[in-house]
């Protein structure tokens, strides 16, 4: 096809007027033609590749003919008018179906429907008999064939802004759509006149009626308080031509009172160098914002007990201490005996208790300050409500009577209880201070005075670095084996002999000096080092039963004192198994010494348990320090005990002080009557064992026996011992 025809096609194709419907102004031209020239047929025909199409058309009934043959591709071949008299001896059109078919067209005039160089077709008539069409006849024709292309003209833009309109309104539901499905809609104010413009998408964001008249009032009241005197700034900078654009968040509140936030980006239009229009875009990014919240919430929240984690804790205490408030407080609180529970009772009820203890703690401190759970048994109050060292002692005390409510949770009864250390911002401080601070309050709180307050004095922070220093001390000397018993004897009254030793730990110091636990006894408070020192006296005396066994010694029983560290995890037999089956020595060479305060640490039904089955393998129970607590008969009533041991302090104070004798006395009868044995401790005079005598007391300890002594002088010991006694034989007590 040679290039003109595919240009005159592709024209015609775009002038979108084939296969359209019929039309009354094309009609009109070829009724008008058939009139004018008496022809029973006239045609507008558009010539297209193969075929040509009848846009208006009178005296024929068909639509379209082949192109092949036909008078009208004559034309737009030669784009000139075409006359033919007689068709029937025109060799040209002796094939086409006008001629040679009803309805047996004779003549035929076109003229060509030319818009520039493209002819569309022609515009024709045509009769069944040869006529003549001068001059005159061609130019109305040709004029009406002008008229046509007008038509056609009109007909393309027409359809073409048909099209074009159509287009624009799927845009702008493509756009609608874009906006609800990004949540984005347009803006723009006219410096001028101050005219507001929001696109749906908008009022559709802010929760207005689409298309409601705008007025900066009515902008201003979509905004939330805080931020609308922000933007009636910038409306009132922008029409005084003194404003730039924005980009930034802001929280917006719907008629309905729901909370929603949108991301503004806006930019002035300069014209002439003047100020003319604020133009921009809104986008509601509520989701967003809530999701990061989510996320935060979740990030600062202790998903157990729905406090602020210790994440949050940092952050509100740096921010507290930043405004330099002096009021600001920080309250550290333990939850105390915490794993017990978990190990006794299951960890579903310790989170129970945790939970409780959350509860109370917010119930307290809701309008003076704010709760936290740092982890595991830790919370913390920060207060910043005018805080002074009389009202946070007073909110302290509040709490802990709060939390010792009685919890009543699937038949059994648990007292909560907590300890708590605190301390007040100071000038100069910081939020890691004063945490310090508060932090040293508990460590000696928990130490001291378990389940009480303690608030945070400068001299604490001496005490407790020497406390820590001390400890890492004994830490060194257990990794480096310089922890031993040193053994003192136990001596019958009955007749001065050895009935057994108390293993005393002792440890030796880097320059090989040998101290007492008074020394270091501040340590041993930490309930894991307290359990590995256990552990290392319990191996050696062991070892030391075996060692003096081996030299031919009978050593009848060592007292090992331990504490409820040693109870708390359950595996005090167990290790005791483990350091003597081995060496085949029996568990009836072994008294447990133990103190009250081992059973005021809310431990007494497991320390009564594993007492119960110590006893029950031969070991025997002594009750340490006797006389000193508040509960001393209880514990006789409730607990496994078969000796009782009578605390230096009543031995001392005896011989002048008749209420010491009176304890004295007391206990003996006490110790008679429920058939205990009585052990005096710290004897270091002849007079007080004298006495101690005369009273009943079945065995004596102290300095005036002998010295705590390490394990390789016990057999020399007892050698001397055996010959003191042999010589004045007559005077037991005395040897």
């Amino acid at each position: 096809m040679p290039l003109d025809e595919i240009c005159r096609i592709q024209a015609l194709h775009e002038a979108r007027i084939l296969d359209t419907p019929p039309s009354s102004e094309f009609d009109s031209i070829v009724e008008l033609a058939r009139c004018m020239f008496d022809c029973p047929i006239a045609l507008i025909s558009l010539v297209d590749t193969d075929r040509q199409w009848f846009k208006a058309k009178v005296g024929i009934a068909f639509g379209q003919a082949p192109r092949a043959g036909s008078f009208c591709g004559h034309v737009v071949e030669r784009a000139s008018a075409l006359i033919v008299q007689d068709a029937t001896r025109d060799a040209r059109f002796a094939s086409n179906i006008f001629v040679a078919g009803p309805p047996t067209v004779t003549f035929y005039a076109g003229m060509p429907l030319m818009e520039g160089e493209i002819c569309y077709g022609s515009l024709c008539v045509m009769d069944t008999k040869p006529r003549e069409f001068g001059e005159p006849d061609q130019a109305k024709l040709e004029r009406l064939a002008t008229v046509a292309v007008g038509l056609i003209r009109e007909q393309r833009q027409t359809m073409l802004l048909s099209e074009q309109r159509r287009e624009l309104e799927l845009k702008q539901a493509r756009f609608e759509q874009t906006e609800r499905s990004a949540k984005v809609g347009g803006f723009e104010m006219d410096l001028q006149t101050g005219a507001l413009v929001w696109s749906d998408q908008i009022y559709r964001t802010v929760g207005l009626p689409v298309g409601l008249p705008l007025t900066s009032d009515i902008v201003i009241g979509c905004y939330a308080p805080e931020e609308r005197e922000g933007v009636r700034t910038r409306i009132k900078n922008a029409l005084a031509g003194a404003s730039t654009g924005v980009d930034r968040e802001y929280r917006i509140i719907t008629p309905e009172g729901e909370d929603r936030w949108v991301h503004i980006v806006s930019d002035i239009e300069m014209i002439d160098g003047q100020p003319r229009r604020l133009f921009g875009i809104l986008q509601d990014v509520s989701e967003r914002v809530r999701y990061e919240r989510r996320l935060l919430k979740t990030a600062n929240t202790d998903s157990l007990t729905g406090l602020g984690n210790r994440t949050a804790y940092v952050s509100q205490l740096n921010a507290a201490t930043e405004k330099q408030a002096s009021s600001v407080g920080l309250l550290l609180i333990d939850v105390d005996h915490l794993k017990q529970i978990n190990d006794t009772l299951g960890h579903a009820l310790g989170d129970i208790v945790l939970k409780e203890v959350a509860e109370r703690l917010s119930e307290r401190t809701v309008r003076r300050g704010q709760a936290f759970r740092l982890g595991g048994d830790e919370f913390a109050v920060l207060i910043e409500d005018n805080m002074s060292a009389r009202k946070m002692a007073g909110l302290a005390r509040s709490i802990i009577e709060s939390v010792a409510q009685p919890l009543h949770v699937d038949g059994s009864t648990i007292i909560p209880k907590v300890t708590v250390g605190g301390a007040i911002f100071e000038a100069a401080m910081d939020g890691a201070s004063l945490a310090q601070n508060a932090d040293f309050a508990l460590y000696h709180a928990k130490a001291t005075r378990r389940g009480s307050y303690v608030q945070f004095e400068p001299c604490l922070r001496t005490r407790i670095s020497t406390r820590i220093e001390t400890t890492r001390e004994v830490e060194r000397a257990l990794v480096g084996g310089r922890l031993m018993p040193y053994y003192q004897p136990i001596i019958l009254s009955a007749n001065g002999d050895v009935v057994g030793f108390e293993a005393l730990v002792r440890m030796k110091r880097d320059d090989g000096s040998i101290v007492s636990a008074g020394e270091f006894h501040a340590a041993l408070d930490d309930p894991h080092l307290s359990h590995r020192v256990t552990s290392t006296m319990v191996a050696q005396i062991a070892a030391d039963l075996q060692r003096w066994s081996d030299q031919g010694l009978s050593i009848a029983r060592i007292g090992l004192n331990v504490s409820a560290a040693d109870f708390t995890r359950g595996d005090l037999e167990a290790r005791i198994s483990a350091a003597f089956g081995p060496r085949g020595i029996p568990l009836d060479r072994l008294t447990i010494e133990v103190t009250e305060t081992v059973f005021m640490q809310g431990v007494e039904e497991t320390v009564a348990s594993t007492l119960q089955r110590l006893r029950k393998r031969g070991v025997l129970v002594a009750l340490d320090d006797f006389g000193t607590g508040f509960a001393s008969l209880t514990h006789l009533r409730s607990l496994p005990v078969d000796i009782i041991k009578i605390d230096k302090s009543f031995i001392d104070t005896m011989a002048h002080d008749a209420s010491s004798l009176a304890i004295v006395e007391l206990v003996l009868d006490l110790a008679r009557k429920l058939k205990l044995k009585v052990t005096a401790e710290g004897v270091e005079q002849l007079g007080q064992a004298h006495s101690l005598l005369e009273l009943g007391c079945t065995s004596l300890q102290g300095y005036l026996f002998g010295k705590p002594m390490p394990q390789d002088k016990v057999r020399d010991f007892l050698e001397e011992r055996a010959q003191a006694l042999h010589a004045v034989s007559e005077n037991p007590v005395a040897a």
